[in-house]
Formats: C-alpha cells, structure tokens, sequence
C-alpha cells in the first residue's frame, strides 16, 4: 500500500525540505571543490611544462653551441686536442655528413628539405628524409649513386619524383651512419 511522504513534518528522524536543500546544496561545493581541485593542478602541470619546454629549448641551444665549439676545435686541432675533443662528442657529426652529401651533388640540384629521425636510441644509424628537385631524372639517378657509393650513407632509394614546371622534385630516404665514439 502506498503512503504519503509529508517533508513539512517535523520529527525525530523525517526528511524535510530543508534537510534536503542542505544535502544538495552541501553535494554541490562539493563538486565544485573537487573541479576547483583538477583546475587548479592542471594549471600548475601546465605551467611546469611550459617551464620545462623552454629548459628543454635553452639546453638544446646551448648543447648545440658546445657541439659547434667542439667540431671548430676537432677541425683546428693538433695532435692531443682531437682525442680530448673527441670525448665530449656524444651527438652524430653532421658536419662529414652534410660534406659527403655536396660533393656528391650534382649542381643541377637543390634541396627543399632535408629531416633526420632516430632510428633507435643504441643505434649508430639514423633516417634521413631529404626532398628538393633536379633540371633532369638524370641529376637525381647521379645523386642517389653518388650516395649509395658513399661509406655512409646506406639503404638509399628514390621514394618520390615528379615532373613539374620548374623540373623534377624528388623525395630520397637513406640512412646516415655515425661512427661510435670510444670512449
């Protein structure tokens, strides 16, 4: 059988309509206690990593300036500077790659782009993605040789090639080897 719920009643243990306003209005700082909560720790997580990002950036500016001095000083040394240079070197010298690819440009081709990507982080390897265009096939055919005859560059193959208005752009994947430094 059904009864009524009267919540104007009062007594020692009846629900009432103050009773409940207090219950949700209770609930509801609650809940926005616990939002204030994940907003103010989201701010914080991303203030940290706006932090770190420029950490990141700075230490990366200064590493490759360390790099470059060394490389200046690879190329200026004599006798006990080179080994002792040599030591601090921990990134792949791109400078015997970048100079092994212009000799082995033809001058009938120009680079749009070049990008490098980690193969793996104990491998002596990493991907190179190098896209430009060419007056002819023939000049992107001499290149890709040119590469593949070079000790190192490896894997190396003609991904893309399209004749335009200008001549022929072209997209070649290889793979650049950087000897280990002993250390």
């Amino acid at each position: 059988m059904i009864q009524r719920v009267n919540f104007v009643e009062r007594g020692p243990y009846t629900l009432t309509y103050r009773d409940m306003l207090l219950f949700a209005g209770l609930l509801c700082a609650a809940c926005i206690a616990v939002h204030g909560i994940f907003i103010f720790r989201h701010m914080l997580v991303k203030n940290k990593t706006a932090r770190l990002t420029r950490q990141v950036q700075e230490l990366s500016i200064y590493k490759e300036k360390a790099l470059a001095a060394l490389q200046i000083a690879q190329t200026r040394s004599t006798g006990f500077i080179a080994p002792l240079a040599s030591l601090f070197v921990k990134m792949p010298v791109w400078s015997q790659a970048l100079s092994d690819i212009s000799k082995s440009m033809p001058t009938q081709i120009w680079f749009k782009n070049i990008r490098s990507s980690s193969i793996g982080e104990q491998s002596d390897t990493r991907k190179l993605e190098i896209s430009g265009g060419s007056t002819s096939h023939a000049a992107v055919a001499q290149f890709i040789k040119s590469l593949e005859d070079s000790k190192l560059f490896k894997s190396t193959m003609l991904v893309n090639s399209q004749k335009e208005k200008t001549g022929y752009s072209f997209l070649i994947n290889t793979e650049v080897w950087f000897p280990t430094v002993d250390w």
